[in-house]
């Protein structure tokens, strides 16, 4: 599978092709003791370089507890299909880099929240989280890369 070092730029396009286009991705996160947790996130987004970025707003929040506790997190984004062995998908293994709640590119996030959802929801935001993926894993592995169906056509 791939590796850091084998994120090519083609592969960064195909993912974030795909990433960018669905809404709600979930993060698996597990605490210092190993105790999961998962979360339907709105927000993660991959950018340049093939790096993970989303937003926390949740003032109550186990995964920005877990983070904090264990940078390892696991984005899995997919599309749902008939069958389970159909759905099409990537698993995204990251070690979050960052957890930035006073930067200007934070305050620049939370402005842009302001304008379009206004200042109660901007209020909201608790941190903005930066990762770099370290795996990818397609949704139903059979060997093939994350874009590639795990039955051929089948």
């Amino acid at each position: 599978m791939n590796k850091p070092n084998e994120l090519t730029e083609e592969t960064i396009a195909s993912l974030a092709g795909f990433f960018n286009t669905r809404h709600d991705k979930l993060l698996c996160t597990a605490n210092k003791n190993g105790e999961p947790s998962i979360a339907i996130m709105g927000t993660p987004r991959v950018v340049s370089g093939g790096n993970v970025e989303f937003e926390i707003s949740d003032p109550v929040s186990r995964t920005l507890d877990n983070i904090r506790d264990n940078n390892a997190v696991c984005l899995m984004v997919y599309t749902p299909a008939e069958r389970a062995r159909d759905y099409e998908g990537v698993r995204i293994y990251a070690k979050v880099d960052d957890i930035d709640n006073s930067s200007e590119k934070f305050e620049g996030i939370k402005n842009k929240i302001r304008e379009r959802h206004g200042d109660e929801k901007a209020a909201e935001l608790q941190a903005t989280v930066s990762c770099t993926i370290t795996d990818l894993r397609p949704m139903v592995d059979r060997g093939q890369e994350w874009d590639k169906p795990p039955f051929g056509n089948v």
